[in-house]
């Protein structure tokens, strides 16, 4: 893994600037960024990102924070249950589809 300093849209430094404990690191083998927290003598990956450094990545960053957990996980529980009324529309359209009247 080769450690990110310093990149053309400045995000490193953006993301540091949320947290000065974050690094971000270029996993060559799995191919994707790792922005990684120290705590102590460890160092734990918090996001993991497949695609270029751009700003998605830092609202990501920005979302997944320990301070915004209680948010994130409404907003999760909000998109299962738009999810789950999504295929139950669906699951009831084709059965519909079959019945004749």
């Amino acid at each position: 893994m080769t450690e990110i300093k310093d990149d053309v849209l400045d995000i490193v430094n953006r993301i540091k600037s949320i947290d000065y404990l974050y690094k971000v690191y270029r996993n060559h083998k799995k191919h994707r960024f790792e922005v990684v927290k120290t705590y102590g003598l460890n160092e734990k990956v918090e996001v993991t990102w497949d695609k270029p450094l751009d700003e998605r990545l830092l609202r990501k960053v920005y979302m997944t924070r320990k301070e915004n957990f209680e948010k994130l996980i409404k907003q999760m529980e909000l998109d299962n249950q738009n999810l789950e009324k999504n295929e139950n529309s669906k699951l009831f359209d084709k059965i519909m589809q079959n019945v004749e009247i």
